[in-house]
């Protein structure tokens, strides 16, 4: 349920319009483009409601569509997918066309669960002018991706990219200039680790991280798992990873916080997970944002930890806060925690761990 978020580093060009448009009502202004302020929501809404593109903690995709136009049909099975797994993770999907609500309306109604995403129809074309035509798109479907009122991406939501340009927007972590710095450096740092010169690695991560500890979280994530799997070194490993802990909860950056725990508790190639570590980076994680996805992540430790009594009431609080279309499979790992709580009849040995399991 957590997001894939090693999407970072990934260099993925905005497909945008450059020239500057000379129409009256946009005489002598830039053309729009990424980076530009987000125009106004203009619109009479089908399904759903969105004010604006303001709230922070949201990604928006503001899709222009029509019912005659064959390649949107293909573009709406994938929005809906998008919008369905994400919409708890703060992505919004709205569809704006520029015909009559008389059209619109019965089509939507008509798809059901299959386009549940928000809807509307434009307001006097108004959207049309200030979006489509104000970034020179000519075509349809066409998706602007919105961050903090800011246009992040302008394109085709079918473009393979697209998905790779949302995820990253929605991390924070889209920055195609950084990704490009990155790649040689990576390369190198790879090749380091490839001959057990984990030093010379080291100096490469370190060198990114230098340049920006947030956008460049999963690099600190690496060094660790270089540290901890391919050094064989678990304790400068857990050293680095309580830096990592520290730096990422003093930034806010809950992406870099998350990456280190469930690294911690899903890489395959770990043989002795440290849970001290991941409480602690699930404890902050779960302060800073208090999510249902926070609250499952601890109440999985305490669970793998034999704590399975804790287990259950952390994950209780992950199933209250969970968003309506996710509480059957929250509940479904609750009920799973009390059923294997009830059958031990107290706390069972915890799995091979760096520390022991919490007294509570």
């Amino acid at each position: 349920m957590s997001l894939p978020f090693d999407l970072r580093l990934l260099a993925v060009p905005a497909i945008v319009a450059c020239a500057s448009w000379t129409a009256p009502a946009l005489a002598q202004e830039e053309a729009l483009k990424v980076g530009s302020a987000a125009p106004a929501i203009t619109v009479d809404w089908v399904q759903g409601n969105v004010g604006d593109t303001s709230d922070s903690s949201k990604t928006y995709v503001v899709e222009f569509w029509a019912t005659w136009c064959g390649p949107c049909m293909r573009s709406i099975p994938h929005l809906n997918e998008l919008h369905t797994k994400y919409k708890s993770k703060g992505l919004v999907i709205m569809g704006i066309s520029d015909e009559p609500m008389g059209t619109v309306k019965p089509f939507v109604s008509k798809k059901g669960g299959a386009m549940s995403y928000p809807v509307a129809v434009d307001k006097d074309n108004q959207m049309k002018r200030n979006w489509m035509e104000a970034a020179k798109q000519n075509g349809i479907p066409c998706a602007f991706v919105v961050k903090d009122s800011k246009i992040a991406w302008i394109g085709n939501p079918l473009d393979p990219n697209f998905d790779k340009v949302v995820l990253g927007t929605m991390s924070g972590r889209y920055n195609p200039a950084l990704s490009k710095k990155a790649e040689p450096i990576l390369k190198a740092a790879k090749d380091a680790v490839r001959v057990k010169n984990f030093q010379d690695a080291y100096k490469h991560y370190d060198s990114l991280i230098e340049i920006d500890q947030k956008f460049f979280g999963d690099v600190m994530v690496l060094k660790y798992k270089t540290m901890l799997i391919d050094a064989k070194d678990p304790e400068g490993a857990k050293k680095w990873g309580t830096r990592v802990m520290v730096l990422a909860s003093g930034l806010k950056d809950g992406v870099t916080l998350q990456e280190l725990l469930e690294t911690i508790l899903n890489d395959s190639a770990i043989e002795t997970r440290d849970y001290q570590l991941a409480r602690e980076t699930a404890m902050l994680l779960d302060n800073q944002t208090g999510s249902a996805s926070s609250k499952a992540l601890l109440a999985e430790i305490y669970s793998r930890q034999g704590n399975l009594a804790k287990a259950a009431e952390v994950q209780y609080e992950a199933w209250m806060k969970a968003d309506p279309s996710e509480k059957t499979d929250y509940k479904r790992v609750l009920d799973g925690y009390k059923k294997a709580a009830a059958k031990a009849g107290a706390v069972k040995p915890a799995e091979k761990a760096t520390d022991a399991p919490a007294a509570e």
